[in-house]
């Protein structure tokens, strides 16, 4: 999810950090005068000056009082030499989602731990979904006490079938289907933003807009407080109803969210 800046995944702090840890050498800079430096990685001018920025702007970034733009944060993480998941942590913490994939598509392969999680929790429910939250795979507890899903199309698609169909909910309460909602699009846009080149999710996205005023007023919001529905009550063919807890597990590399579905005691 975003992360507003300021917030718990403090944008200036972390700057702050990843500065310190890298050397000039590092950095492709020459180092400057005294040659006892009283700071253990990249001073803030010579920061400032690989990004293209006044070192008074970056002491504002570092300091909590300007909020930076995307371009300067890919920018720094440039100049910073950062790995992938570290460019991504400090665009969340910035209150940005993450960085675009290369290719632009949405990864829709199951990873061996992924399949191994589904083969060996034999005792709990358990599926698999892209980023997109279109259901890949499930095990068998999943497919016989929670949910039965076409073998394509979007019917597999959590957010898709939450905009779409109609009949009575799986929530218990109203505010759980509501903060359920907010969150799977807010999740659908940042999906959106990584993976700008997949025609499938931006055609669902706009058949979405267009169907449901609900989506598309949620879509054009600014990102809100929800959560992952933590109590569902799902009709089963076996026991009438369950009323199951959710936990989500996002799963690197692969994008994917591994959702499990156990029973109170």
């Amino acid at each position: 999810m975003i992360v507003p800046c300021g917030g718990d995944g403090d944008f200036g702090t972390l700057l702050r950090t990843l500065r310190d840890r890298l050397t000039p050498h590092e950095a492709g800079v020459r180092a400057s005068l005294p040659s006892v430096r009283r700071v253990p990685g990249l001073r803030r001018d010579e920061l400032a000056g690989i990004v293209g920025v006044s070192e008074e702007h970056l002491k504002r970034l570092e300091q909590g009082r300007r909020r930076p733009s995307p371009d300067v944060v890919d920018a720094l993480a440039r100049a910073l030499r950062l790995t992938r998941s570290e460019h991504d942590r400090l665009r969340l913490s910035a209150g940005f989602a993450a960085s675009p994939e290369p290719n632009g598509l949405v990864p829709r392969e199951i990873t061996e731990t992924a399949r191994r999680m589904l083969d060996r929790l034999t005792e709990v429910a358990v599926c698999v979904c892209d980023a997109t939250w279109t259901v890949l795979a499930a095990n068998k507890l999943w497919h016989s006490d929670v949910c039965t899903v076409p073998d394509a199309g979007r019917g597999r698609n959590v957010v898709w079938r939450a905009f779409t169909e109609a009949g009575p909910s799986v929530f218990e309460a109203p505010e759980r289907l509501d903060g359920f909602r907010a969150t799977v699009v807010g999740e659908l846009r940042e999906a959106a933003y990584r993976y700008p080149a997949d025609a499938e999710l931006s055609s669902m996205i706009a058949d979405l807009r267009a169907f449901s005023p609900e989506f598309a007023l949620l879509w054009d919001a600014p990102p809100t407080p929800g959560g992952h529905a933590d109590r569902l009550r799902v009709p089963s063919p076996n026991h009438g109803h369950l009323d199951l807890d959710l936990d989500v597990l996002t799963l690197n590399p692969g994008d994917l969210r591994v959702v499990f579905y156990t029973a109170p005691a």
